[in-house]
């Protein structure tokens, strides 16, 4: 049992330097790169070969962005490949095998999920799961010894309801915009509102979709007024309600 014990504590420690864990504050891979490593070896070398988790899919070397700036990364959160992330524990390339010395295996399909629900969006959601496995005693995967870690996600969807003060009330003019990287690169995309009434007034909703998990820079324009603020975006809660209130 001892090496069972070993290795599913390995597996987790793997998915948290992957996917991070908002316990502990951290946000890994994911949140450097927006986007899971394509191979366990990327997670602590971005050169040299790879032992790919989906054969067709194979996104180019990230880089780092160091500077903050209109271009480069905002609000000084981290854009990019800043590893090595295994760098306690295992040392060199030991953590891609298991306590029997047999390789990990790490999948990491993409799915997408429909949304209907304007409450939430409206909006499909497309992320890839992530799962690392040991073989277990018996060397062998697929067979009822193994071992699986949790399962892991690189984006969801978010909706922000946007409301100014502390009233209902909503300017005529307003749009957030959201940065967060692709494949280490900073990007952003801009939402400007949509309406919805409900009993106690009208709230400004607006719904991003499929973005990558980890510390996000928000702007948001209101009318001459600009605010700045970061949230935290954990994709395994799916669709996430934030409520943003600028202050008059």
């Amino acid at each position: 049992m001892a090496r069972e014990d070993e290795t599913r504590r390995q597996l987790a420690y793997l998915v948290e330097t992957i996917a991070g864990s908002t316990d502990t504050r951290t946000y890994g891979f994911v949140g450097d790169t927006g986007r899971l490593p394509k191979s366990l070896e990327e997670v602590n070398s971005t050169g040299g070969s790879h032992t790919l988790c989906d054969g067709s899919w194979d996104p180019s070397v990230v880089t780092y962005h160091a500077a903050d700036g209109p271009t480069e990364h905002r609000g000084h959160t981290s854009m990019g490949w800043n590893g090595p992330y295994v760098r306690h524990i295992w040392a060199a390339g030991d953590y891609l095998v298991d306590s029997w010395g047999q390789a990990l295996r790490y999948t990491c399909p993409e799915s997408t999920k429909p949304d209907t629900d304007p409450l939430t969006g409206g909006l499909a959601l497309t992320y890839r799961t992530g799962k690392i496995e040991s073989a277990g005693p018996d060397g062998a995967f697929d067979t009822e010894d193994d071992i699986a870690s949790d399962e892991f996600f690189d984006r969801g969807n978010i909706l922000m309801t946007v409301r100014v003060g502390n009233s209902q009330s909503t300017p005529s003019s307003l749009l957030v915009t959201l940065f967060y990287p692709v494949n280490g690169e900073q990007t952003s995309v801009s939402s400007a509102p949509t309406t919805l009434e409900t009993a106690s007034g009208s709230e400004k909703l607006l719904p991003f979709g499929s973005i990558p998990a980890g510390v996000r820079f928000v702007q948001i324009d209101i009318g001459a007024r600009t605010e700045t603020f970061h949230i935290v975006h954990d994709a395994g809660i799916g669709n996430a309600m934030l409520y943003i209130v600028p202050q008059n």
